[in-house]
């Protein structure tokens, strides 16, 4: 259930009435590589009738568009090639379809007595009916999740899938002590967007690897205690966290198993360093991998039944993959002199992970049988640690083409969208939380 505190979304059954059960026609296939993108025509917010304007006309519709170009599959079309304004209850589509524009989305809105009403309704120009219409209640302040709510409710009706406008990313950020002596790490997170940048942890050395618990209420992580690397189980609501697994020697790269109540942990308190599948007690449940080699990085198929890893067995870091059933692993990655950091797909078709080409790091992704190998960055800055996005179609990685590294969010076939942070130091290692995550 959604948390937007003060908010009412309603469904007008009126509005829903010329949609039908069903779309028309198909509008995007997010399954498949696309490479045309839908325009759209974003109106400015009007007022209700008898309500006074207000910054909401701009600020809604930059929201949306904000939004919307996110997902890099709309083109917005210019407002000034716009040929009218809409009423509340009146569109003329042949002023739409006359620009080229196939969807609309037009709003209307109220601030009375400091509270918000915001209709908002996406149309369909060229079938000429109106797809989805919601009114929203709240404070004025409530306006940019609301906003986030209403371009999900979009992204559903466009592809059958809700965006990602209710999630955010956890990474690692490198900052410089005040006596510049040192640098610490740190756990921070932000909104899908990159706005609303918080620091999570608050350890004052080295926090590495985070993850989300699949219900986004937890984040994993690596920090040192007493000098030693050891496993912090942290909510999201706030705390200090507790430690999780603390064995000797080093404790890393933990990582939920799709039922949240288990993980998978790198340790090497036997003299070799496996990955372990312990309970959110620490107790171990049993030995994953048992080769000579280091074995690091885990991460679970959406189904559970596979874990990629990362292994230097063969004798350079390469992806392996290990079925849980039988307990066998088999290697994924060939041709590329250093593997690391995978990640699987919440669609479990494909895996993204940062390989050496031609002497720097780059985000690569294939099947996960090792078929349809494809790089997807590309240049000096390259591009490392890469997070999908909860519906599988973005992929946050950190690059470092501006200097220092900073977190980017890419198309899943390699298209730029943006960068995420600008921020002081080394910004590092973004995991995206599921698509609602806790304590926003």
């Amino acid at each position: 259930m959604r948390k937007l505190l003060s908010i009412m979304a309603i469904f007008l059954a009126m509005l829903f009435s010329s949609a039908g059960t069903g779309l028309a026609r198909q509008y995007i296939d997010i399954t498949k590589p696309f490479t045309r993108k839908l325009p759209i025509a974003i109106t400015e917010l009007s007022p209700l009738p008898g309500a006074r304007p207000s910054q909401v006309s701009r600020e809604g519709r930059r929201l949306l568009v904000d939004d919307l170009s996110y997902t890099g599959l709309f083109e917005i079309l210019d407002p000034k090639s716009h040929l009218e304004s809409p009423t509340q209850n009146r569109v003329t589509y042949s002023a739409w379809t006359r620009i080229g524009a196939e969807l609309l989305i037009t709003g209307f809105y109220r601030v009375d007595g400091g509270r918000l009403k915001l209709e908002l309704h996406l149309y369909d120009s060229a079938d000429k009916r109106r797809l989805l219409g919601k009114i929203y209640e709240g404070m004025p302040a409530d306006l940019p999740k609301i906003i986030h709510l209403f371009a999900d409710e979009v992204m559903y009706a466009i592809t059958k899938e809700r965006g990602v406008f209710s999630s955010q990313l956890a990474f690692v950020g490198a900052r410089q002590t005040k006596n510049k002596k040192y640098v610490v790490k740190e756990i921070y997170r932000m909104n899908f967007d990159g706005s609303r940048v918080r620091r999570l942890t608050r350890k004052g050395n080295i926090s590495l690897y985070p993850r989300w618990s699949p219900d986004g209420r937890f984040i994993v992580y690596s920090s040192y205690l007493n000098r030693q690397p050891v496993v912090f189980l942290q909510t999201m609501a706030g705390g200090s966290g507790r430690v999780v697994v603390r064995r000797p020697g080093v404790n890393l790269t933990p990582a939920f198993t799709p039922s949240g109540d288990r993980l998978a942990v790198t340790m090497s308190h036997t003299g070799r360093t496996n990955i372990f599948l312990v309970d959110l007690a620490g107790k171990i449940i049993k030995k994953l991998t048992n080769g000579y080699g280091i074995d690091v990085a885990p991460v679970f198929s959406p189904d559970g039944l596979s874990m990629a890893y990362v292994s230097d067995q063969g004798g350079t870091p390469q992806i392996y993959i290990l079925n849980m059933q039988s307990g066998k692993s088999r290697r994924l990655t060939f041709g590329f002199k250093y593997c690391a950091a995978p990640d699987w797909s919440p669609r479990g078709d494909r895996i993204a992970f940062q390989a050496m080409v031609d002497g720097t790091f780059q985000v690569v992704s294939l099947n996960p049988d090792g078929s349809d190998l494809q790089i997807l960055t590309s240049g000096w800055g390259g591009g490392e640690d890469p997070s999908w996005s909860p519906d599988g179609r973005l992929i946050a990685y950190a690059s470092r083409k501006t200097g220092r590294y900073q977190i980017y969010v890419m198309t899943a076939n390699g298209r730029p969208i943006k960068r995420l942070t600008n921020l002081p130091g080394d910004n590092t290692d973004p995991a995206w939380s599921p698509r609602e995550a806790g304590s926003r």
